[in-house]
């Protein structure tokens, strides 16, 4: 055999080199924090991971953790870049109350407003249970370890009927999903959660599932609005995104953020927002949430939360904002 030249070494390693070269690039990745598997807010954030990686120069990617209360810190000390939350609990990290009382967080920033999310009560499609008022007494969670923020929705969701979580018997679980699964099996009479999540679907085609409206009493909407700022009471209307909804129904309702470290390079977040913005039917196809959303929501003022620079840059190219 014979041995190789030094020439011969020296055309290999050049092609092997010009070979390299000519390779992409690998893409940086991101990551976007989010609900658990199952979730209404996993489906959107693997929805908008899927379009900014299409869209842009970068790889991001969707990671199911917990509740906000569990990301946003994350966020805030740079260990995930984004997240989705809500305006309620991105209003709360911003000025240290609610279920981040004491604890305000500097960092997360918003880099999309979202569509609207509607939750409420669940109950078995045959419980005798019909309305809120009905839950007096009833075997239903009141603490949830994981997500607190649905402590404090359910809480303003029974404040608009007039009534407290010492109105339910109480009990503990870590998140909705675990409390939909005690339903199912019957340990629990009703759970909380988003009626169009990809959990309940599940649970309505194991057990069948009855979703409760909300009838506000006198003053009851206000008290509401002081426990989560930036709720309002949306009309959901039936359809096949709705399992159990028999009947047109008021629900506590929120907006949906997909918030952002303020650190993270502000051509990430520019990029991040113009995919967004620019492929709504690629986001609908991923996240029912999506579906009917109209792309121009992604931006609007909100009370006391700042916007990341580079979302700010878009819009304002976009013609979504003036500064």
């Amino acid at each position: 055999m014979k041995r190789a030249t030094f020439k011969t070494l020296l055309v290999s390693a050049v092609t092997a080199a010009s070979v390299l070269t000519a390779l992409p690039a690998a893409a940086q990745q991101y990551s976007i924090g989010t609900l658990p598997q199952g979730s209404s807010g996993y489906a959107v954030a693997a929805a908008m991971a899927a379009a900014i990686s299409d869209h842009s120069d970068y790889d991001v990617v969707a990671v199911p953790t917990g509740g906000s209360n569990l990301v946003l810190p994350q966020v805030n000390a740079g260990e995930i870049e984004f997240a989705t939350s809500n305006v309620i609990e991105a209003y709360y990290a911003t000025h240290g109350t609610g279920n981040f009382d004491g604890n305000a967080l500097g960092n997360p920033q918003v880099a999309a407003v979202l569509p609207t999310f509607s939750v409420g009560f669940l109950v078995p499609k045959d419980s005798d249970i019909h309305s809120a008022t009905d839950l007096k007494g009833k075997n239903v969670p009141t603490r949830y370890s994981a997500m607190k923020l649905i402590e404090i929705m359910q809480e303003a969701t029974l404040a608009a009927e007039g009534m407290t979580p010492a109105d339910l018997a109480g009990g503990a679980v870590p998140n909705f999903v675990k409390a939909l699964d005690a339903m199912a099996a019957g340990r629990l009479d009703a759970a909380f959660a988003n009626p169009g999540s990809g959990k309940v679907r599940a649970v309505d085609a194991a057990i069948g599932v009855r979703t409760l409206g909300i009838n506000p009493v006198e003053g009851g909407v206000e008290k509401m609005q002081e426990l989560a700022p930036g709720s309002f009471l949306g009309m959901v209307e039936p359809g096949p995104a709705y399992p159990g909804l028999e009947a047109p129904a008021k629900m506590f309702t929120y907006e949906y953020a997909l918030l952002v470290g303020k650190d993270v390079p502000e051509e990430v977040v520019y990029a991040a927002a113009k995919a967004l913005y620019e492929n709504a039917d690629q986001l609908a196809g991923g996240a029912p949430l999506f579906k009917g959303w109209d792309p121009k929501g992604i931006y609007h003022p909100i009370d006391g939360v700042s916007f990341h620079p580079g979302a700010v840059k878009f819009f304002t190219e976009a013609g979504l904002m003036t500064q």
